[in-house]
């Protein structure tokens, strides 16, 4: 792993069995590629300011994360910045756990950076950010446009106030490129470029929504826009 758990495992499963069937995964197989790029698994077990497209700019909020995005890769919420103020913070940290993914497979970094760290908690948060080293050995990083949207909140029961946070995700445009080469590996638009995100999350010790676990499902039809 690239860090060591910071969340007990006994809590996690607890919080999680709603969704989980145990502690440290949450799908099927991966098969190797990028789980925001082209050619996903159709489930992963190691697996925004809100309504904006976030880049390498200084954000907004005080204590914001500054995001590095290459300029070919883009990225979109919706319905990520209403609700209560508790609801909107978890949904604003849910963007950044997401937007934290693409900027780490944006750039194949080889040991897991800052802003995925923040984001993604305790052992699963580590597993994840291994699993993703691990896929861009084969020299391929992300490229394109990345759309999420239809979040939905939900609260975990006898969790500690832990929370899920489920969303869709829109890979239409978004695909796989080559590191050395800059060649784009396109696919057709199809119903796989569909993926709904199920994301545990817990507030950290500094304050911040981490996600400590997580599943996603591709081609999924209720995602599904035009």
């Amino acid at each position: 792993m690239t860090r060591s758990t910071t969340l007990g495992v006994a809590a996690l499963c607890a919080a999680g069995a709603f969704l989980l069937s145990g502690c440290g995964g949450g799908g099927g197989a991966d098969d190797g590629a990028h789980p925001s790029g082209s050619g996903s698994a159709s489930s992963s077990a190691t697996n925004p300011t809100p309504s904006a497209t976030a880049s390498a700019t200084a954000p907004a909020l005080s204590g914001a994360p500054k995001f590095d995005l290459p300029p070919d890769v883009t990225v979109r919420f919706d319905g990520f910045d209403g609700g209560s103020a508790t609801h909107a913070a978890l949904l604003r940290d849910t963007s950044y756990a997401a937007t934290a993914v693409l900027e780490f497979e944006a750039h194949g970094y080889p040991t897991e950076p800052s802003n995925f760290a923040r984001y993604w908690a305790g052992g699963t948060g580590a597993e994840y950010a291994d699993s993703i080293i691990s896929q861009e050995k084969d020299g391929t990083v992300i490229t394109g446009a990345y759309h999420y949207y239809r979040p939905v909140v939900k609260s975990l029961p006898d969790s500690g106030g832990n929370m899920s946070v489920t969303y869709c995700e829109d890979q239409r445009k978004a695909y796989s490129k080559v590191a050395k080469t800059g060649k784009v590996l396109t696919t057709q638009p199809s119903l796989s470029d569909f993926r709904q995100w199920t994301l545990l999350m817990t507030k950290g010790p500094h304050g911040d929504w981490q996600a400590f676990n997580h599943t996603w499902t591709k081609g999924a039809k209720q995602c599904e826009i035009s």
